[in-house]
């Protein structure tokens, strides 16, 4: 097939040299000379086009190896030597249109940043009258179930910020040494009130693994799993089961439907429980499996309905503590 390429690419040089050749053929027969002459003509002819096509062969060869490079990831320093003036003036294009999707991308990005430090303005402001009434709330009787209320508000506007940040830079990950059991025990400990709203009992077992990650964005995900359990679980028990490289959430809630699970973590799908009752969002799902993706990890989750769901959290089985 690259031979066929190669040549169809080169087929003027081939046209002419055979016309060349029936030019002679013509003048020959004309002038009644000798054949023996187009013989030797294209003996000679032959050679030197076969050297030709042999040097074209090479160069062609090597050019097409450097643009399925290019193809592949584009950068102007891999473009082979123009051969000629169009090939020179096909580079500068490139060169120009690769500066030019540079200065939008940068565009782009100060347009995100400023976006995302708008927001956190705006977050900063909602939050205070938020805390506000919580102070007031603690003053006049420590209402447990506005309290969560307020919980939940600030829970979605984090997680709001947490989309637009997740979006915004991918290289805004900082690994470290990670005691996992102490990180879930202190983000379960930020939901106490819940547990003890719903009287649903705790149980958590298993090892204390170290892993490396970033500790930031794994708070953020077992924040969304724990949150996501105490919502939809009524009563019962939810239970953390932690081994070498794996965190095991269940609980005993309402459970998600068989034909749903596919789509659990698709971007804005929240199924039957959430639009039944109005209280799921769509992201917190999704995001945490963006987050985990970036971290190098998986997440799963199965569930009955009636009986509960598992999210499994898997971390990579080699873990680098240099």
């Amino acid at each position: 097939m690259g031979l066929i390429n190669f040549l169809y690419d080169h087929k003027s040089l081939y046209l002419i040299w055979g016309a060349l050749l029936l030019i002679e053929v013509l003048v020959l027969y004309l002038y009644d000379q000798p054949q023996i002459i187009f013989w030797d003509t294209l003996l000679f002819s032959a050679f030197v086009i076969l050297l030709a096509s042999c040097i074209k062969w090479f160069h062609w060869q090597k050019k097409l190896r450097q643009l399925n490079l290019l193809r592949d990831n584009f950068s102007s320093e891999l473009l082979p030597k123009s051969q000629d003036q169009c090939e020179q003036l096909y580079q500068m294009i490139a060169r120009n249109l690769e500066q030019q999707l540079i200065t939008e991308n940068e565009q782009d990005r100060l347009q995100k940043q400023a976006m995302l430090d708008d927001f956190g303005i705006w977050l900063h402001q909602v939050k205070t009258p938020v805390a506000a009434l919580d102070l007031l709330i603690q003053a006049n009787g420590r209402d447990p179930k506005m309290r969560a209320e307020l919980f939940k508000i600030n829970e979605y506007l984090q997680l709001m910020l947490n989309y637009l940040r997740q979006n915004l830079d991918k290289s805004d990950l900082v690994f470290e040494k990670v005691s996992l059991a102490h990180l879930t025990r202190s983000v379960l400990k930020k939901y106490a009130l819940f547990f003890s709203e719903k009287d649903i009992s705790l149980v958590f077992k298993g090892d204390d693994p170290w892993v490396n990650t970033d500790k930031k964005w794994l708070v953020f995900i077992l924040e969304q799993i724990i949150f996501n359990a105490l919502k939809y679980t009524e009563h019962g028990t939810i239970t953390v089961t932690l081994t070498e490289n794996e965190l095991q959430l269940s609980d005993t809630g309402i459970g998600i439907r068989a034909e749903e699970l596919p789509r659990v973590f698709e971007k804005g799908y929240t199924g039957y429980n959430g639009r039944k009752d109005q209280r799921a969002s769509g992201l917190g799902l999704y995001l945490s499996k963006q987050v985990a993706e970036k971290l190098g990890c998986t997440i799963a989750l199965t569930s009955t309905v009636g009986q509960g769901t598992t999210v499994t959290l898997r971390f990579p089985k080699k873990q680098n503590f240099d």
